[in-house]
């Protein structure tokens, strides 16, 4: 553990921040405050109300965050997607996706510095090819483009970092440059020696780009960390977790893990979510679990950071507010 309080640093990342889970019809705030000594998190949970755009029995599917607003999809069949900030609950309902009834494959939401813009990348496919769907806050509008390389993602939500989406592909990370709208493939995923590790998500947490694998009876659950964005050799492995013991803190065979790394605070303790079943912590000084949510078989959550401010989704358009990486 010493060569995670050694990676972590120096680096600039908040102790407190939020989550906001979608649970059982209903939206949780999680106010996490990570204690310096590694001796664990202080979660203080309120309800939140749902945006007045929806209602509260509808389905939704959040699309990321960014500089506290919210991408929230609502609905099925005639579905809308919003940017909502949960802090000042003002919300603005965006012009309808063009691939509106065909299914996403992989998603995003961040901001493009460049140009001031808050922008939302959609993936469908199409019959042929990778249909790219981008909104721009700015604009008010989508754009589509066609690309004929088949782009195939561990994850489907993209981490946003650096101005650029992330995403695992095969044997890389690739990007999307929110800037110019283009898709780069950034690093090689870490050299693992005769470990074979099937990599599963990627994520931002301490404010570095992290990848994390899935775990199996042979390969235990670990997290890398990229202490020097786009240089492979910069790989550290931080965490090392028990497969087995993962598994039965979630109540499941090792085989059944299927785990999301929603964040890491400073002090090192790890926030997973197992298949939106089980939100989980683990500290990494006292080597400790806690659960913080167990649904029934049925039900699911959903879980993303952000941060509280006061950037309206409305005047965002003009430009208003930079960006964070949560």
């Amino acid at each position: 553990m010493t060569h995670l309080n050694n990676t972590v640093t120096g680096i600039n990342m908040n102790m407190n921040m939020n989550l906001l889970v979608s649970h059982n019809d209903s939206l949780l705030s999680m106010y996490c405050e990570g204690s310096k000594d590694g001796d664990g998190s202080h979660l203080a949970i309120k309800k939140v109300d749902h945006p007045a755009v929806m209602d509260p029995d509808v389905c939704l599917c959040i699309l990321g965050s960014c500089n506290g607003l919210v991408c929230l999809e609502i609905g099925d069949d005639n579905s809308i997607i919003i940017l909502w900030n949960p802090c000042t609950r003002e919300t603005k309902v965006l012009a309808q996706p063009p691939y509106h009834f065909q299914d996403k494959m992989f998603y995003g939401f961040g901001y493009d510095s460049l140009a001031g813009d808050y922008k939302i990348m959609l993936a469908t496919e199409g019959p042929s090819e990778v249909m790219m769907n981008v909104f721009s806050l700015k604009r008010n509008s989508w754009r589509t483009y066609e690309y004929l390389a088949d782009l195939r993602t561990t994850d489907q939500q993209g981490c946003f970092l650096k101005g650029a989406l992330h995403w695992i592909t095969s044997g890389t990370i690739t990007s999307l440059d929110l800037a110019d709208e283009e898709f780069k493939e950034i690093v090689p995923l870490p050299y693992c020696g005769n470990t074979d590790y099937s990599f599963e998500g990627v994520t931002s947490a301490l404010n570095c780009l992290c990848l994390y694998n899935d775990p199996t009876e042979d390969t235990d659950f670990c997290i890398w960390i990229m202490k020097e964005y786009g240089v492979k050799k910069s790989w550290t492995r931080v965490i090392k977790i028990s497969s087995e013991i993962l598994a039965q803190q979630v109540f499941v065979e090792v085989d059944e893990l299927e785990l999301k790394v929603v964040c890491i605070l400073e002090n090192g303790e790890v926030l997973m979510d197992h298949e939106g079943k089980v939100l989980v912590s683990y500290n990494t000084k006292t080597r400790t679990f806690r659960n913080i949510i167990k649904g029934k078989e049925a039900d699911e959550f959903q879980a993303t950071t952000y941060l509280e401010t006061l950037v309206s989704p409305v005047t965002a358009a003009e430009g208003g507010g930079g960006a964070n990486n949560m």
